[in-house]
């Protein structure tokens, strides 16, 4: 609904919004996801994508869009509901026999996690132009893949039927 003035009386006029507009809508929506931006930097965005539509237009359509996406989902909660404790049994009794397993990665992932962190702060030091201060985080890089490497040779159980890790060549990681 559009607020207006005449008078001293308020008058609501209804938005009519097209397919057309609705599929630009969509596509904008899509385009500008919540997560990226502040919501009124969103709305504005999304409006200069839709001539016919301003500012409050968009923010009121959205709103009305996630409140209807949101009571559908309840509803659909309530139906499948008797569904998903069935799944969710199965998906337990899943996660119980996958956590022995676990526990026997455990310091793989655990690697492997150090080598994530380890990669972003490669990536914030090239990004601050401070590339130099990468030669220890990449060591560090290559001490975890090697660790984690020689921990899957020596493992047993599942990890005894996979092949060899290839041996690899650490003279060429040398970053000293």
């Amino acid at each position: 609904r559009r607020r207006g003035r005449r008078g001293s009386s308020r008058v609501m006029e209804v938005i009519k919004w097209s397919e057309e507009e609705q599929k630009q809508l969509d596509t904008a929506m899509k385009k500008f996801p919540a997560d990226k931006c502040t919501p009124l930097g969103r709305y504005i965005k999304m409006s200069s994508l839709l001539p016919q539509k301003n500012v409050r237009d968009v923010a009121l359509r959205v709103k009305w869009l996630s409140k209807r996406d949101l009571r559908k989902k309840k509803k659909g909660a309530g139906e499948a509901a008797g569904k998903k404790r069935q799944q969710n049994s199965a998906r337990q009794d899943k996660k119980e026999k996958d956590a022995g397993r676990n526990i026997e990665y455990a310091p793989i992932t655990q690697l492997l996690e150090q080598n994530l962190v380890v990669i972003k702060q490669i990536q914030q030091n090239m990004m601050q132009n401070k590339v130099h201060e990468n030669t220890e985080l990449l060591s560090k890089f290559r001490d975890n893949i090697l660790e984690a490497s020689n921990t899957m040779n020596s493992m047993t159980g599942m990890m005894e039927q996979m092949p060899q890790m290839p041996q690899i060549n650490t003279s060429t990681f040398l970053f000293q």
